[in-house]
């Protein structure tokens, strides 16, 4: 129908091919430029910093929690986790076709919600979508003639760097090996010791005068107490003398008493005595009167009876008077006589002194009331004064205690007031640090309205310049008043420079990292770079910028490549028309129809969002061969019914009509091979998506093309043909008949001999191992040295200048950049990234567009001239290898719980590796762990001493720390931090570091210094330099290298015999991963895609060919396709790729075509009567054309790829190679299989064939 109408209306025609033409510029101009097709990564990385932690801390406190906070996450297909000293790190992989944005959102309520129970010393987590355009675009070294690398770092980052900042579709362009300043604040010992001289000697003024104050005060004491003392004195002194008279008075006054009383006693006496004499003086005068002659002479009688008449008057004492006692009285009377003449003259006596005592009684009374009154009044002043001197006593007592202990307390506090007047313990870095921050501070505080006005309030001010910080007032003392800061430190801007080692050729340089935005194109973006490096190099004399990296650049290397591949194979395809047809009108219909299909191809590219990659334009290369088949066959069958001499426009109708059913299956089993993609995962889905598509687009194209465009030009330019003869061709024709004869009479012969070429192909794909994706020669590469350890900065800069000097002794090197710190490596494709050590070098090397070394060829160029040098080397062939996708080398993962028991088998598993042939760099993980020193305080000890772990740990940092970054000043627009520098590590070891001393304030307010070694455990252990986890459980990685001249799948299938040999204890698993993983995951995509495809194939040819057995012999073809694929690789040396893999994809789809065309005609001829054995050769000779002619287009069109022409064609050159060598043997013996298998499957028709000649004949006329 199509061909019917494109005859009848030519012009519809011409404006749907002008219209094709005008929409496929327009989408080309359009289309974004790219290395790789977009790639999706459903990656997200969480970073956590936990600043002092232990990776088993880490661990424990962060990932975790974390884990299981992030484990439920829709669409998570695996999580990763690495706890490492002050941070972890959760690597997270989700399905394919998993909404990114909302797998974002879902993951930041997750972590918030488990932030609020972590440790208070737990960073905020940071969430991160891996992105490719993460990635640099472009790196470029920077250099100017004649500049230091201070100057030139001011230019690059004042001049160079902002105008590339402007170029449309740069994101960001970053500076390495830039010279960093920054405000470098030093306490100055000698600064402070001089101020502090100053203060002192004040203080020491003032406390002179207090101590002077104080000694007069005591000393004026001390005087008032003499005095008291000497008062004290002579009011004893009173006192005694009052009372020695006063007691004289009363001596006086008592003897005279006593006198008076012993007189009155005497007296009284004496008148007893002269009342007892009177008394018998009386009694003797009675009895003289009654016996005035004496008793003596009287009888007893009568003396007692003179007694007895007297007795009533008898003088008292008469009562029992004897004879013998009056005779006594008698003698007593006379005695007494005597005695009271003397007693009265005592009498006499005593009443004289009486007298005088009496008149000298008043006097000594008198005497003693004045004494005693005397006595009283000093007696009375004694307790007054005791008591007002007992005052003054103790007031002199106190006033001199208050005053031993002011002085006491003024040593005591001369020292404390010289202590905290010392500066060396109020200037401390994180007072000042303090004081920075508040005082660089800059914030709104909100409106004030007035009106409907709105006026931003604003607080402060930032520091405009280092001049604010120097002259700023830290505080303000008595009595020295305000100190300011450069009175006691050093202020001054400062640089890395001295650290910084960059050269590109020998000259001071920097190096420009670029990264594009997501939704620009990388050529366009890098030629924009290009240009802007042009006019800068033209406005600035001297002024060298040199691509070290060019992503753009390698796209149009690569897609020229490509495009002259595509060119040269359109040229070939006409060649083999011209050669088979031997007319240039039919080879003009299919060179027109090239343009135009692959136009249409580029219109439907556009429309799907397909970019232009390597991919991609490597499907084009790939459909210009394929896109002419359907041409060549509708032309082919035209131009044959023409020279049958039927008229053009019925030819070009009938000729189209004849094979489009066979076309139509064809193109349709060729696109189907890609179908099951839908099916596959991963980076296969997204890497072969793109050429899948494009190749569908050509045939869709093609086809259409096929059955419109040519037809309508054939009916036009061939209405005038000329028999054109064939000799060789018809030669070859008959020699092909003669041999499928001798094939058909032989045909276990030809199978046995196919059979056997499939075996010895899947032998020799058994040694030629596997690979991911081909190393790309391109003319940049990158290398790392690291030298000897204990070299000086300088010695280490002269290593790398003779690094350089050798690197550049080789042919093929250009240009060789090196760097050295300031954040030296770049992460890129296949190099100069990862992770390296802080002191190596990593340099960049340009070579030569012309030149005959390949970049392996250089790599070992560099290991050799290296040889005699110390230090280690590791180069990478090619900064655009993208084989990195796949990952390097060998990795084993080892899982468990026991990190010493997973440490054992690591090892264990290491010795395997290195006991296995091409192994390199075999590594653990251990090698990196080294000591630690572990304190472990103890909390109740701690607790007691009015400490937590937490300050412990705040002060063994701050004492462990060199520097401490306040804030940041801005100045013209630049920030730079402001950094106080600290003595750091004086003085502490591991020694040494349990001595670390820490002041406390007890409750009292008084301070005590606390030992570190007192309230916490030191010991220096083997540290783990990090945890890693996949899926919840613990995992370690031991990995190795492939050595030069080895294959990872050969050398991963020797190592996976021994692994099995490996005992591994319960609980614990060992798996391989590594490259190998990925190359046999990938393959086993590609597998499934290829066996899904034989049977999208299969069931095609079914609608095709109405019935079960002809697709059936057709898929015979694949078989055939890839042993000469096999075959044509193990030829060559080349690995078996997922490059090649694709091709034999490709091989699928495109090897059936010459078989449907046979078979089809096959059964169209036997459908007109010829017998099975006419019709096979019938058709064998008839198609033979066609046939060849398709598969020559094709097999040409991918030689210049096969054959690796043109800079980046190696990645897509192995998918070439299984395309040429397939499509050739299979082609070739497809020719002869085919036809073997109809005859062995199909049986003979029973008609007479005899009978439908003529009708057959006729019939062929117009075949």
């Amino acid at each position: 129908m199509f061909s019917k109408y494109s005859v009848k209306k030519p012009y519809t025609v011409v404006v749907a091919v002008i219209l094709t033409i005008v929409l496929g510029v327009i989408s080309f101009m359009g289309m974004k430029t790219d290395l790789l097709p977009t790639i999706d990564l459903p990656f997200v990385v969480v970073l956590t910093p936990y600043p002092g932690a232990s990776p088993e801390k880490v661990e424990q406190l962060v990932t975790r929690p974390m884990e299981a906070a992030l484990g439920t996450s829709s669409g998570l297909s695996s999580i990763q986790s690495v706890s490492s000293e002050n941070s972890s790190m959760i690597f997270m992989e989700y399905v394919q076709g998993t909404n990114m944005d909302s797998a974002m959102i879902e993951l930041s309520g997750s972590i918030d919600q488990v932030k609020g129970a972590m440790d208070e010393g737990v960073g905020s987590p940071i969430l991160m979508k891996i992105s490719p355009d993460m990635l640099p675009i472009f790196v470029a070294s920077v250099d100017v003639e004649g500049m230091e690398l201070d100057e030139l770092s001011e230019f690059a980052e004042e001049v160079v760097m902002p105008s590339f900042e402007r170029q449309e579709g740069v994101a960001a362009v970053t500076g390495s090996g830039l010279v960093e300043s920054r405000l470098e604040i030093a306490l100055v010992p000698e600064k402070i010791a001089a101020l502090n001289d100053k203060v002192k000697g004040d203080i020491q003024t003032e406390l002179a005068k207090a101590e002077n104050e104080l000694k007069d005060a005591q000393e004026a004491l001390a005087s008032g107490q003499k005095t008291l003392a000497s008062e004290s004195t002579n009011q004893k002194q009173q006192i005694a003398k009052a009372s020695t008279e006063l007691n004289s008075a009363m001596g006086n006054l008592n003897a005279l008493l006593a006198e008076e009383a012993s007189l009155t006693a005497e007296k009284a006496a004496l008148e007893a005595t002269r009342e007892q004499l009177g008394s018998i003086l009386d009694m003797n005068a009675v009895f003289e009167s009654l016996f005035p002659d004496g008793a003596e002479n009287l009888s007893p009688e009568d003396f007692q009876a003179i007694l007895d008449s007297i007795q009533s008057g008898a003088p008292e004492g008469m009562e029992g008077m004897t004879q013998e006692g009056l005779e006594q009285l008698s003698d007593q009377a006379a005695e007494a006589i005597k005695t009271l003449i003397a007693v009265e003259l005592d009498l006499q006596s005593i009443n004289i002194r009486q007298m005088t005592l009496n008149a000298m009684k008043p006097q000594l009374e008198s005497g003693l009331s004045e004494a005693k009154s005397a006595y009283e009044q000093l007696e009375a002043g004694k307790i007054t004064m005791a008591v007002e001197l007992a005052k003054a006593e103790v007031q002199m007592q106190n006033g001199m205690a208050e005053l031993d202990k002011g002085l006491a307390a003024f040593e005591e506090s001369r020292e404390e007031a010289l202590s905290s007047a010392d500066l060396n313990n109020i200037l401390t870095e994180e007072m000042i640090g303090n004081i920075l921050k508040a005082q660089n501070f800059s914030m709104p505080a909100g409106y004030i309205a007035e009106g409907d006005d709105q006026i931003l309030v604003k607080v402060g001010d930032s520091f405009a310049e280092p001049q604010e910080i120097s002259t700023l007032v830290l505080f303000s003392m008595e009595p020295i008043g305000d100190v300011y800061l450069n009175e006691v430190a050093e202020v001054g801007k400062k640089d890395n420079s001295e650290e910084l080692y960059t050269k590109i050729n020998g000259n001071n340089g920097v190096l420009l990292t670029f990264q594009k935005q997501s939704t620009a194109s990388t050529a366009e973006v890098s030629d924009a770079i290009e240009a802007e490096i042009e006019r800068l190099e033209g406005e600035h004399e001297g002024l060298s910028i040199t691509a070290m990296m060019d992503q753009g650049d390698y796209i149009d290397m690569t897609t020229n490549s490509v495009m002259q591949n595509l060119l040269f194979g359109g040229i070939l395809a006409i060649l083999v028309l011209i050669v088979f047809l031997r007319d240039l009108k039919p080879t003009f219909v299919i060179a027109l129809s090239i343009p135009i299909s692959l136009t249409f191809a580029v219109v439907l590219m556009y429309f799907s969002n397909v970019t232009l990659n390597i991919i991609s334009l490597s499907g084009l290369a790939l459909g210009v061969g394929m896109l002419v088949d359907n041409s060549i066959v509708v032309i082919e069958n035209i131009y044959r019914l023409r020279k049958e001499g039927m008229p053009a426009d019925e030819a070009a109708i009938q000729g189209a009509k004849e094979v489009s059913g066979a076309i139509f299956a064809s193109t349709l089993t060729t696109i189907s091979v890609f179908l099951p993609i839908v099916f596959t995962e991963g980076i296969s889905r997204q890497l072969f998506t793109d050429m899948g598509l494009t190749i569908a687009y050509s045939l869709v194209a093609s086809l259409i093309v096929a059955l419109t465009l040519v037809p309508s030009m054939g009916a036009t330019i061939l209405r005038k043909t000329s028999e054109k003869p064939h000799k060789w061709f018809d030669g070859t024709t008959r020699a092909y008949e003669k041999a499928l004869a001798v094939a058909l009479r032989f045909k276990p012969l030809v199978i046995l001999f196919a059979v056997g070429m499939l075996g010895i192909s899947i032998f020799g794909v058994t040694r030629i191992g596997t690979a991911f994706i081909p190393e790309v020669d391109s003319p940049q590469m990158s290398a790392t040295y690291e030298a000897p350890d204990g070299l000086s900065t300088s010695e280490v800069n002269a290593l790398n200048d003779e690094v350089v000097e050798k690197i550049r002794s080789i042919e093929a090197v250009e240009t060789v950049g090196v760097m050295r710190g300031g954040g030296a490596g770049f992460m890129g494709f296949g190099g100069g990234g990862g992770m390296q050590s802080a002191d190596a070098s990593t340099f960049y090397i340009l070579l030569k567009d012309e030149r005959e070394m390949t970049n392996r060829d250089v790599e070992r160029m560099i290991y050799e001239v290296m040889e005699d040098m110390d230090g280690e080397i590791s180069v990478s062939a090619s900064n655009m290898d993208l084989s990195a996708l796949g990952g390097s080398g060998i990795a084993v993962e080892i899982k468990g719980f026991d990190l010493d028991t997973m440490a054992e088998i690591a090892k264990d598993t290491a010795a395997l590796l290195e006991d296995t042939e091409g192994t390199d760099e075999v590594t653990t993980g251990l090698e990196d762990a080294g000591e630690e020193i572990r304190i472990e305080v103890d909390k109740d000890k701690a607790i007691v001493e009015r400490l937590t772990v937490a300050q412990v740990f705040a002060e063994v940092s701050a004492a462990l720390s060199e520097e401490i970054t306040a804030t940041q000043l801005t100045e013209m627009g630049t920030s730079y931090p402001v950094v106080l520098l600290k003595p750091g590590m004086d003085g502490l070891s591991r020694e040494t570091i349990g001595d670390l001393s820490m002041d406390v304030t007890l409750r009292d307010g008084t301070e005590k210094t606390i030992i570190l070694k007192d309230i916490a455990d030191i010991s220096v252990t083997e540290s783990v330099m990090s945890i890693r986890r996949i899926n919840s459980s613990r995992y370690m990685t031991v990995s190795a290298s492939i050595a030069d001249g080895y294959n990872i799948g050969l050398v991963s299938r020797d190592f996976e015999e021994k692994l099995s040999t490996l005992d591994v204890p319960e609980g614990y698993v060992v798996t391989l991963e590594g490259e190998n993983e990925t190359i046999q995951d990938t393959m086993g995509d590609l597998i499934l895609m290829i066996l899904l495809a034989v049977v999208f194939i299969y069931l095609i040819m079914v609608a095709q060919f109405q019935n079960l057995l002809s697709p059936f012999i057709v898929l015979f073809t694949l078989p055939l396709a890839f042993t000469g694929g096999f075959l044509l690789l193990f030829i060559l040396g080349m690995e078996l790729s997922v490059i090649a893999m694709l091709g034999f994809l490709v091989l699928a789809g495109v090897v059936v075509n010459n078989g449907i065309v046979f078979v089809d005609y096959v059964n169209q001829l036997r459908e007109r009567g010829y017998s099975k054995r006419e019709a096979l050769l019938k058709a064998g000779t008839t198609r033979l054309r066609p046939i060849v002619m398709t598969a020559l287009t094709t097999v040409l069109a991918m030689t210049t790829l096969a054959m690796g022409y043109g800079s980046g064609a190696e990645m897509m050159q192995p998918m070439a190679v299984v395309t040429v060598g397939g499509l050739t043997y299979a082609t070739f013996l497809t020719l002869f299989i085919v036809p073997i298998l109809y005859d062995i499957l199909n049986r003979e028709k029973k008609r007479d064939v005899e009978e439908n000649r003529p009708a057959l004949g006729e019939e062929e006329t117009h075949a």
